[in-house]
């Protein structure tokens, strides 16, 4: 093989997939940097559908998280920058009454594509509590530790004492310390506006709630989008 040959292998042209990580990776500092699509596409200056293409192929196989929201048009991030430090997503506590544990079992199956996507890395309930397990200060250490706190609310949730009175108060105090963002989820319909927790903004849509809605598949969607927003807020702050 002649010099020239050699020369030209060394050259090799990356691939479209290639120029995509390296420039995402700029733009983000080699971080999971959440970047919007229009300014990424703009920096590589490519045509929307080569864009759309390549950046799907890197979804599927899992080299970046898409489908962030990230101003018009969305957002990309590296899935795991360079270095394999990857970004840890953010923590959830669910505080519920068992009464509503069909409520939140169906929540948690409609946060989970935001696991897929790298923004959140645990939600914790307690029905995670492992067998020898002192319940009390496993709960207690977990809510302390929650970036995101969700009250799936009902007249259950209202009347028990241990969510009203514990877990609602330590979430309530680290809300007012800014260690936490607290975000109440309207599973049955109650007198919920009237609590302590009635000012804070929560979902479905205008506090209506799941079991009122025609299609609640429809209202748990909306839920897992507004917690998707909270999430990438935090992650764009760390």
């Amino acid at each position: 093989m002649g010099t020239r040959q050699v020369k030209l292998q060394r050259r090799r042209k990356r691939t479209y997939k290639e120029m995509f990580l390296a420039k995402l990776s700029e733009l983000s500092g080699n971080e999971q940097k959440i970047i919007n699509n229009v300014t990424l596409r703009k920096a590589l200056r490519w045509e929307q559908k080569r864009y759309d293409g390549v950046k799907d192929a890197l979804q599927a196989v899992g080299a970046i998280n898409a489908g962030l929201r990230g101003g018009p048009g969305g957002a990309v991030s590296l899935a795991e920058p360079p270095g394999g430090k990857k970004r840890p997503g953010v923590k959830l506590f669910i505080s519920y009454s068992h009464c509503d544990e069909q409520a939140k079992n169906e929540l948690c199956k409609h946060l989970s594509p935001l696991k897929r996507m790298g923004l959140i890395s645990a939600d914790w309930h307690d029905r995670k509590i492992q067998p020898g397990d002192k319940w009390e200060p496993v709960i207690s250490e977990n809510l302390k530790t929650a970036d995101i706190i969700i009250f799936v609310v009902s007249i259950d949730f209202i009347n028990s004492n241990y969510c009203y009175d514990i877990e609602m108060e330590a979430a309530l105090d680290r809300a007012a310390d800014g260690a936490a963002i607290v975000v109440p989820v309207i599973a049955r319909s109650c007198m919920w506006k009237n609590t302590k927790f009635g000012p804070f903004q929560a979902l479905p849509t205008d506090g209506k709630a799941i079991t009122t809605w025609e299609d609640q598949d429809e209202a748990l969607s909306i839920v897992a989008e507004g917690i998707q927003k909270v999430a990438e807020r935090l992650l764009s702050q760390r």
